[in-house]
């Protein structure tokens, strides 16, 4: 989940395991990328059904090339859902369609260290050197 994106995504490599095949927008959508780049796509795969723990949700998928993450729920999801996300409890509050509230939950903390997307973006521009060897 991101409340950061405006729409909801998936990876075109997870996207070509489904057995269906993606609409075609009536435009081509052009994505901003954290690092300034862009990716362009005409690709929608409408009301997928998606379940998280059980419970089934449905959500359009717009096709991008994403390599880090299989689906991005963004904020057309969060919303339709009326979602309210607590970070710091690491806990996302969502609505079903028939007014069942449900509990999404992450994990407590990651056990191992993550570089950002975008300060690894910047290390690698500047030729791997961080100065901390």
């Amino acid at each position: 989940m991101d409340s950061g994106a405006s729409h909801s995504f998936i990876a075109s490599h997870f996207a070509s395991c489904l057995n269906v095949s993606p609409d075609c927008m009536p435009y081509v959508l052009d994505v901003s990328t954290p690092t300034g780049g862009s990716m362009y796509t005409d690709s929608v795969y409408r009301d997928c059904e998606i379940s998280m723990a059980r419970v089934t949700v449905h959500v359009d998928l717009i096709v991008l090339p994403i390599h880090d993450f299989d689906v991005i729920l963004g904020m057309d999801w969060l919303s339709a859902y009326r979602a309210c996300m607590d970070c710091y409890n690491k806990t996302v509050d969502f609505c079903l369609p028939d007014g069942t509230a449900v509990q999404f939950k992450g994990n407590k903390g990651f056990l191992t260290p993550i570089i950002s997307f975008i300060r690894a973006s910047r290390y690698l521009e500047e030729g791997g050197s961080s100065g901390c060897e």
